[in-house]
């Protein structure tokens, strides 16, 4: 209710600012900026990064609005519904493409569109005969979710419903819902709460989980726009009902609500005899940096799919998605770059030199660990986060919880701005989320 209630007076106080003479925002000067900005948060339905490029079923409309209205996109993301009311309230975005939930505060201090759908909270537990079947089953439980978000807003007025009991516990910020749903796929937590369409999408992947018990109404939920747009809030409608004389909505659902690639990389099966037709190429180049080769292997999976002609939107190329200019400091040129070989022989090259940067990191497993990140999003972004783990007294030679931690912060101007920070903003879910699966696949390589 605290929280609740400090957002209710912040929404107030910026609704007194803009009745002084708040400067408009509406579609006439989005249109002379030529960029619409749209706030989100990540996860596997509205928007996510997946090797740097962008998608999500909600980001593609947006995108296809943009186009419509012949606007660039940019997208902010946000960690939390009430950062995202902040965020629509100081101006740093035009449109919410996250669906937010219609209560009578949010029509109170928005408008809502009419790009909406109808949505309630479940819990997410393992399947088996002893699931809880009812809200009072849950007294006693420990339900994992994040700190200050709605599910953990939810699970409180529960409480209060049924008289406590709940034991809720909280998980990094550096999870997905999705990562959440994975943990109790894997039997590592046993609850969590999800939106059911996030939940059903889960659920075609992570079949072992039971999503039947709803713990909230069923709402209506949309994007919602500033209550200055009104002309922003006509131009959407009027987009979205067009929209849906055509065929790209049906085509856009089958490609993220039936199924998603989002989820490529959580579940692992391993080929029986061989893991790919680069095996040797694996083998042969982890002996030089005295690395397991099933190693170079899940990272070629994550980066590639063991595809070697992959060209990635960021231009990263090959079964190992090397930067052009990484590969030509090697030797490589625009056509030798493909070649398997010259680009397996080339990243773990690349992965020595990263290694030499951390030689100071004595446990090889955390080691491997900034290496990973390295690769990924490039050395400077992890200098950037341990030098913040060092201002903040965290343990700078120690990935989770320590250098993760600062290095997702990357992202909060409170961070990224501080004089120590020389690269500056950086979203790392994407980094986050490769080092884990990686790690994840060698293990399920190693048939741990």
């Amino acid at each position: 209710m605290k929280n609740t209630f400090y957002i209710f007076i912040v929404l107030m106080l910026f609704a007194c600012g803009e009745e002084r003479g708040k400067v408009s925002n509406d579609l006439p000067d989005i249109l002379k900026k030529g960029k619409l900005s749209a706030v989100t948060l990540e996860n596997s339905i509205n928007y996510y990064s997946d090797d740097g490029d962008e998608s999500g079923f909600d980001y593609n409309l947006a995108q296809n609005l943009a186009d419509h209205l012949n606007l660039d996109l940019k997208i902010v993301v946000a960690k939390s519904v009430d950062e995202i009311t902040e965020i629509l309230y100081n101006g740093r975005a035009d449109i919410s493409l996250y669906k937010m939930p219609t209560t009578k505060m949010i029509k109170q201090n928005f408008i809502v569109t009419n790009v909406e759908a109808l949505s309630n909270m479940v819990l997410i537990q393992p399947l088996s005969k002893k699931r809880a079947k009812y809200i009072t089953d849950l007294v006693d439980k420990d339900i994992y979710v994040h700190k200050n978000s709605k599910y953990h807003k939810r699970l409180m007025h529960l409480n209060e419903e049924i008289g406590g009991g709940i034991n809720i516990k909280f998980v990094a910020d550096t999870l997905g819902v999705e990562d959440i749903i994975y943990a109790v796929s894997k039997g590592k937590i046993p609850f969590t709460v999800a939106d059911n369409d996030v939940a059903e999408l889960c659920k075609k992947y992570f079949t072992n989980i039971d999503i039947n018990l709803a713990i909230s109404v069923v709402l209506p939920k949309a994007w919602v726009v500033r209550r200055d747009a009104p002309q922003l809030d006509s131009a959407v409608n009027e987009w979205y009902a067009n929209l849906h004389k055509t065929s790209y909505l049906n085509r856009m659902q089958k490609k993220y609500l039936e199924k998603s690639n989002y989820f490529d990389s959580f579940s692992i099966a391993v080929p029986r005899g061989k893991i790919s037709s680069y095996d040797e190429l694996f083998k042969a180049n982890a002996k030089i940096i005295g690395w397991d080769w099933r190693l170079l292997a899940a990272i070629s999976y994550h980066e590639s799919r063991f595809d070697p002609n992959v060209v990635s939107s960021n231009g990263a190329v090959g079964l190992m998605q090397l930067m052009r200019r990484t590969a030509a400091n090697y030797g490589l040129n625009d056509s030798t770059i493909f070649i398997p070989a010259e680009n397996v022989k080339v990243a773990t090259k690349y992965i020595a030199y990263l290694n030499t940067k951390f030689e100071y990191i004595t446990d090889v497993d955390e080691r491997i660990k900034f290496v990973l990140a390295s690769y990924n999003c490039g050395y400077g972004h992890i200098i950037d986060a341990i030098r913040l783990a060092k201002k903040y007294d965290a343990n700078p030679n120690i990935w989770e919880r320590n250098v993760a931690k600062y290095f997702a912060l990357l992202s909060d101007a409170d961070y990224y701005n501080d004089e120590i920070v020389k690269l500056g903003y950086f979203r790392a879910n994407h980094t986050l989320r490769f080092v884990k699966q990686v790690l994840e696949t060698y293990k399920s390589y190693l048939g741990k």
